[in-house]
């Protein structure tokens, strides 16, 4: 069962346009992009998502009780997950740590203007830090979304110039953002419609 209509997506991305603006300008990335990836994302969620947010949330207060840390990849069970694709941009904190990586080492954000201390994809604090962030700072997803699609223009394309990308590689750029492709999915195809219609 789906949180938000179609409708109800658009209103969102409305509502939030002057901060979605704002986030955009201080990475350079145009506007278009990142409302079309929250319209293709925010009408997606639904309760299994609610679910492995909350299974996310009890698993890091476990960790910070007792220091218990055995990711999903090392059980297989879905009740050891501690990271979810969480907030408006549906963000994994793995992706967003990524991201916010590629972006300080390019100088498209000041190094330490995310978090204080060096994050680590690999690192439980990193991920909790940023999961929580993701999770319940909107301006703070929203950042790691556009920094996101940054990172996937980059690994799609080999440069950052959003000036320059042809409708191939936008289509590639928006695939890349919703799943580890190289080619372009039917959700690339989707969102570039969204980015031709702002």
């Amino acid at each position: 069962m789906r949180i938000y209509s179609t409708g109800r997506a658009k209103k969102i991305v409305e509502e939030n346009a002057s901060l979605i603006d704002s986030i955009c300008s201080s990475c350079c990335l145009p506007p278009a992009y990142l409302k079309a990836v929250l319209l293709m994302e925010i009408p997606q969620i639904d309760l299994k998502d609610v679910l492995a947010d909350a299974v996310v949330k009890m698993n890091w207060l476990r960790y910070s009780l007792f220091h218990v840390y055995t990711p999903e990849r090392h059980t297989r069970n879905p009740l050891r997950k501690f990271d979810s694709s969480t907030g408006y941009g549906q963000i994994f904190a793995g992706v967003a740590i990524e991201a916010i990586l590629f972006a300080e080492e390019r100088d498209i954000v000041e190094k330490g203007s995310f978090s204080a201390e060096k994050l680590s994809p690999q690192d439980p604090d990193s991920l909790r830090y940023v999961w929580k962030r993701l999770n319940s700072d909107k301006a703070f997803n929203l950042s790691c979304s556009a920094l996101n699609i940054i990172h996937a223009a980059c690994q799609m394309t080999g440069r950052v110039d959003f000036g320059s990308y042809n409708e191939r590689e936008k289509k590639l750029i928006f695939s890349r953002y919703n799943g580890n492709v190289k080619h372009i999915t039917a959700y690339g195809e989707e969102a570039y419609r969204h980015y031709i219609a702002m």
